[in-house]
């Protein structure tokens, strides 16, 4: 579900950057879509699993004639998975059915002049026995280019190894 919002933050990225200035006006856009998913994938703990998913995401940006440029993403998804009888899942979790649920929301602000940017990831996310996790990102670029990692926090514990004990 990540995957979504980061893709949409990075094409708007690259499309404001790539605009010139006189070419930009004050432009809003917004997207909203639900979205329904089945696929399989590694699940919190590494494991392959089918995920049956649900939710929606919102995304709006705004150019304006300051050569400034704002986008903000945001998606609801809940979904249950089913862990594989693949060999490397321990005996006990072979198709065991978890429900996970994540609240991702994403801003990124651009001085399209200047080519500096900041990029924050706030996501709220639970799975299987795993809740109350909290991942927050917050990367700058400044106006040389150079891209740092301003803060990476991370709430929570998963500890998959404790599961088998």
């Amino acid at each position: 579900m990540l995957k979504v919002g980061t893709a949409l933050v990075a094409v708007g990225l690259v499309v404001a950057l790539g605009t010139p200035a006189s070419a930009r006006s004050a432009d809003v856009h917004r997207q909203r879509e639900a979205v329904e998913d089945i696929s399989d994938d590694f699940n919190i703990c590494s494991w392959t699993s089918t995920f049956t998913a649900s939710g929606h995401y919102q995304f709006i940006d705004v150019v304006t004639q300051a050569s400034t440029a704002h986008f903000t993403f945001h998606e609801t998804f809940n979904w249950t998975l089913v862990v594989s009888d693949d060999p490397n899942v321990p005996v006990q979790f072979r198709g065991v059915t978890w429900r996970g649920r994540n609240e991702l929301t994403q801003v990124l602000s651009v001085d399209l002049e200047g080519n500096r940017a900041t990029f924050v990831s706030l996501n709220p996310f639970s799975e299987g026995p795993f809740h109350g996790l909290l991942e927050r990102i917050v990367f700058v670029v400044s106006a040389d280019g150079a891209i740092r990692v301003d803060s990476y926090d991370f709430v929570g514990t998963i500890d998959c190894e404790a599961l088998t004990a």
